[in-house]
């Protein structure tokens, strides 16, 4: 049996309870992803203001976010094929050709 579309994940989305949970986490995550990711997370930790809660969120969550869209093999695998020189290109018009007449 398979999940309705709507029981599925969404392999481009992130949610609280997907990736690293912990700071500690989120740095070994970004280091074995990428060193200079890892230099730059750091160094914009280092920029906030301690009583800003709300700034840290915003960080935290941009960067389990970013290391998804670094690492996850779907994701990745879209990008490929989107720069894929060989790969079949379409015009609008050839995606939506039908369905603007629908409207009328």
């Amino acid at each position: 049996m398979t999940a309705a579309p709507a029981e599925r994940p969404d392999p481009y989305r992130t949610d609280e309870h997907s990736g690293p949970r912990t700071l500690t986490q989120l740095r070994a995550a970004l280091s074995a992803a990428s060193t200079a990711d890892r230099e730059e997370f750091e160094q914009q930790l280092g920029e906030l203001e301690l009583n800003s809660t709300e700034e840290y969120e915003t960080l935290i969550r941009s960067w389990r976010h970013r290391l998804v869209m670094r690492t996850n093999p779907a994701i990745l695998a879209a990008v490929a094929a989107s720069a894929d020189p060989t790969a079949p290109r379409y015009t609008s018009e050839e995606i939506l050709g039908g369905a603007q007449g629908a409207g009328r």
